[in-house]
């Protein structure tokens, strides 16, 4: 089981009232949403959403439920970067309630740097690369 030093970057995201389900616990594709947001403010001040950067879409995710969280909780999602390919990258992710040592959750989305015309694949540009191999 990774633990906090696996993971380069953090960010800090407070649970929402309607993120619980009829259950009292946050809805399972929530999670998703919660790890997808994490990845997104880790890459937003880099240029990766810049309107004439290459499209980064996520072609594979998945999650791993460790312990129930509910609201309110103020969550910290580690970000690590696995994989470095020459299109595609694997993000690793672990979402901790507040300071707990263990991960409640464990999620990893695969991205694929796309051409925004063609569609195709083409390489990760040279300063996105290099500010994904800070989160390796």
């Amino acid at each position: 089981m990774p633990d906090r030093s696996a993971y380069p970057v953090f960010q800090t995201i407070p649970t929402r009232w309607r993120d619980n389900d009829q259950y009292g616990h946050i809805y399972n594709a929530t999670y998703l949403e919660l790890f997808d947001e994490a990845m997104t403010l880790t890459l937003s001040g880099q240029g990766f959403l810049a309107p004439d950067a290459p499209l980064l879409v996520v072609v594979e995710n998945g999650c791993r439920y460790l312990v129930e969280l509910s609201w309110p909780a103020t969550l910290r999602i580690g970000v690590a970067v696995t994989h470095l390919g020459r299109s595609s990258a694997r993000f690793d992710m672990a979402m901790f309630d507040g300071s707990a040592p263990s991960p409640a959750a464990l999620a990893h989305f695969v991205t694929v740097t796309l051409d925004r015309d063609t569609r195709r694949p083409v390489p990760i540009p040279d300063g996105q690369r290099a500010f994904l191999e800070t989160l390796r």
